[in-house]
This record gives C-alpha cells, structure tokens and sequence, in this order.
C-alpha cells in the first residue's frame, strides 16, 4: 500500500508562483572551480578536488542512456535531490526529498521539477510534477526508524513521457541484490551538483529485512539522495536501489527494488 498520491497546493508557496520560470535558469550555475573538466573522466577537477571528494566518482555525459534517464529533482529552490525514470512518465526517488523541514509539510507537486540529463548549462528534458505517492509507513520525524528507512521511497508522476524519449531503468529482481553484487552509484552529489558523477567499483556489503535494505562501499553524500544504485548485465541496466542514507559510522544504505518493485509493478 502507498499513501495517497499528493498534489495540493498550499498559500504559503503562493510567493513561489513567481520563481518558477527561473527554476531552469538556476541550473545555468555552476559550483565555483579554479578546474576545468576536459572529459568526462573529471580529472581536471579531482586534482583541485576538496580532501572529502572521493576520486572513486567519475563525470558522465548525460546525453547517454542510463545516464540521460537520471536526472535532478529541483525542490522550490529549496535545495535539490536525484531521481530516475522507471517507466514513460515516473520518477522514483527518496521520500525524505520531498518533505519540507522548515515547514514540516510535504513540497506541493506543482513546485517540483525533474530536469533529465542535467548538466551544467544543459539537460536532455524537462518536467513538473503533477502529483506523487509516497510510500505506506514512512515517517518523516523518524528517519531513524527501521520502518521508515526500507520505506524511504516515492514516486514522481510527471506532466510529460520523458521516459518515451530519453528511456527507463528496468528494476532488478530479488536474485541480483546479494552480497558482494558489483554496483554503480550514481547522483547529483552535493560537491558537484550540476553534472551527474558515477562510482563504478562499488558493492553490496550487507543486506538487511529481507533484502529490503542494503549496505554499500560506495562513497555518497548529500545530494545523492534519490540516486539509483545500477547493476550491469552485458548491455543491459537495472536499478537495484536507491540511496538513502549513511549510518554512524559513514556506510551507504540502499533501499532496494524488494521495498518498492510489487507497489510499482504489481509483481
């Protein structure tokens, strides 16, 4: 079961009417760098790199397939998340993205944009919100809650088939999330918010509730939130969870596809 979708509006956004049309424009900016990322590779930038930037994430291009189905959720211009196309018109990201601490009330729909392929002064498409679901038994004042985080996911449905033109992750199944499975991270990192950076060599370390729930070696932080966790089989890709968090002691959570595959697909 999933909650209600949500797509009200609300007065106190109202002054946010007139933000809109420079939602895109924000994407235009770019974090401060004395680099110049020459490739995609990014070694420009990781030589100036701040000591907290782990040299494990590389800058894709975002006008490839996976890549160009990833894409970032603009909250209001009250920060940011990643999410990723998993059919035509959904989104699937963390729950904890749209809920708005200041006001401790959910981001009407209608603020939210996902901007597919962004990267840096460019994006493959674009989208609003029409309307979200969110998962049954998540509690945005208890995060910490076990409950809570193999429930940390929702659903964008998007005023646009964005997934038509620019494709969909598949989602893997049970038999793929085990320990030691090869990974690919993948987000729009806090450090390096406007192009979307990958870690290839990352894995499963544990599982958790049935599967539901994954630690990983990958190296995330604020930003990431959202951000799918790929696996690769020859030419094909899977999304095998999303990141939802760190522990105490600075591990990567997943929530995986056993949390949110039989709500989505009905299988």
């Amino acid at each position: 079961m999933v909650k209600h979708w949500i797509n009200q509006t609300s007065a106190e956004y109202g002054f946010l009417l007139k933000l809109i049309p420079l939602l895109l424009a924000n994407l235009l900016l770019s974090t401060a760098s004395s680099a110049t990322d020459t490739d995609k590779g990014g070694d420009d930038w990781q030589q100036v790199a701040p000591p907290s930037y782990p040299l494990e994430r590389k800058w894709v291009s975002s006008n490839e397939y996976p890549w160009r189905a990833i894409g970032r959720i603009n909250l209001a211009g009250r920060g940011h998340c990643t999410g990723t196309l998993i059919s035509e018109n959904k989104v699937l990201t963390s729950a904890h993205c749209l809920w708005n601490k200041s006001t401790n009330r959910w981001f009407p729909a209608q603020y939210i944009t996902f901007v597919a392929g962004s990267e840096k002064e460019s994006y493959q498409a674009y989208a609003n919100a029409t309307s979200y679901q969110v998962a049954d038994q998540f509690f945005p004042d208890r995060l910490s809650d076990p409950e809570s985080i193999k429930h940390d996911w929702a659903l964008l449905e998007l005023a646009k088939p964005l997934g038509k033109q620019l494709g969909y992750l598949p989602l893997a199944d049970s038999t793929q999330i085990i320990a030691n499975k090869a990974l690919i991270q993948t987000g729009y990192r806090a450090d390096r918010a406007f192009v979307l950076t990958v870690e290839k060599n990352c894995w499963i370390a544990k599982t958790y509730d049935n599967l539901k729930v994954a630690q990983t070696s990958c190296h995330t932080i604020s930003g990431d939130s959202g951000g799918p966790a790929l696996i690769r089989n020859q030419d094909n890709w899977f999304l095998i969870g999303i990141h939802r968090g760190r522990t105490a002691n600075n591990k990567s959570l997943i929530v995986t596809s056993e949390s949110f595959r039989k709500n989505i697909t009905g299988q």
